[in-house]
């Protein structure tokens, strides 16, 4: 019979936070599916490939933001 082993969690989320998948994106910004593929493509927003799955750094979703709102 197999056991399974229950990982400690780690003392801060921040690290988990620091990626989120296209669709988290999505909702993030309020962005359209071919919106954040497009930012994704154009580099305009830094991803990662992970296996098959795209991850975004929410920084980089954050800078962007920040870039179209006129904020400093």
């Amino acid at each position: 019979m197999a056991h399974a082993t229950k990982c400690a969690a780690p003392e801060s989320n921040r690290g988990r936070d620091e990626w989120m998948t296209v669709i988290e994106m999505q909702e993030y910004m309020g962005a359209s599916r071919s919106k954040a593929y497009d930012l994704i493509w154009s580099g305009e927003v830094d991803s990662y490939r992970l296996g098959r799955k795209l991850l975004v750094s929410r920084a980089s979703v954050d800078a962007y933001i920040e870039s179209r709102s006129g904020r400093k």
